[in-house]
């Protein structure tokens, strides 16, 4: 959702971001140079997948891969470019 606050000028971006592995689609609350953390993870084997970021309007996909996979009990999941 994007905001802004006219009394003080400030402004807040729409962010949405996504990693899609094999057809699945899993939210992402928090994005590294390294890892995701996940805000629905469920087990998944290692794979390749694709991260969307999107800042208000503004798309952007890579390829990357899960070397380790998804574990539902883990925080980060750890990432490399595809």
């Amino acid at each position: 959702m994007s905001v802004s606050n006219q009394n003080n000028g400030s402004y807040s971006a729409d962010v949405q971001m996504e990693l899609r592995v094999n057809g699945r689609v899993f939210d992402v609350g928090q994005l590294g140079p390294d890892f995701v953390i996940l805000r629905d993870a469920t087990d998944h084997p290692p794979a390749q997948g694709e991260m969307m970021l999107s800042i208000d309007g503004h798309v952007k996909r890579w390829p990357v891969q899960l070397p380790d996979g998804v574990a539902a009990g883990d925080v980060k999941t750890r990432i490399t470019r595809g």
